[in-house]
């Protein structure tokens, strides 16, 4: 078994979790007996769009990945570079967004980290 997408895995959850863990220590303290402020519907579509673009450069280096093992033609590796990036974009944006630093957002952003850091391993894997 290839322990490289479960370490990548493991690393972009430590990467979300600590910028979580960050951004909610600088943000301003709540008053007691208030509920975390909820972030803004606004930045639903700002997370939308970073995954999207995310998902479709993955979604090329997988497929062009795939085929360069038979074609011998590699996607350029500024494309990974890119894909590096859109991945790191898309782990930081909970914490930029102003999520609160509690139990359930906290779970959420690991597993949605974790399918992050596994998928950017495995696309940058697949290069010959």
């Amino acid at each position: 078994m290839n322990p490289v997408p479960m370490l990548s895995a493991a690393a972009a959850v430590a990467v979300a979790v600590a910028a979580l863990a960050v951004a909610h220590r600088l943000r301003p303290a709540v008053p007691a007996g208030e509920d975390p402020p909820e972030p803004h519907p606004v930045l639903y579509s700002i997370g939308s769009g970073l995954l999207s673009g995310f998902l479709l450069i993955t979604g090329f280096l997988v497929a062009t990945g795939w085929a360069a093992h038979s074609t011998g033609v590699l996607p350029p590796r500024g494309l990974y570079v890119a894909d590096v990036a859109a991945g790191t974009a898309v782990l930081l944006f909970p914490a930029l967004a102003g999520l609160p630093f509690t139990v359930r957002y906290t779970t959420a952003v690991c597993f949605f980290a974790a399918l992050v850091g596994y998928t950017l391993s495995l696309a940058i894997q697949l290069r010959p």
